[in-house]
């Protein structure tokens, strides 16, 4: 994936490769849930990418702090 398609990809219905996405029938959502998801629970989702060497993603959500368990 280019620098580009990185700035884009969590866009919805945005694919970096169109033809591979007809073969397989992706709509272009999958990485646009997972941040809107990431994102209501106080998180961010990022990535890396080295065009021919392959993407890193990665989620970071917030500690909840510990709560004593509740007796019941």
């Amino acid at each position: 994936m280019t620098q580009e398609d990185a700035q884009r990809v969590f866009e919805r219905f945005y694919r970096t490769d169109s033809s591979r996405a007809r073969a397989s029938g992706g709509t272009g959502l999958g990485l646009s849930i997972v941040d809107s998801l990431v994102y209501a629970h106080g998180g961010r989702v990022t990535v890396r990418t080295a065009p021919g060497q392959g993407c890193c993603f990665r989620v970071s959500l917030p500690r909840i702090a510990d709560v004593p368990a509740a007796i019941g």
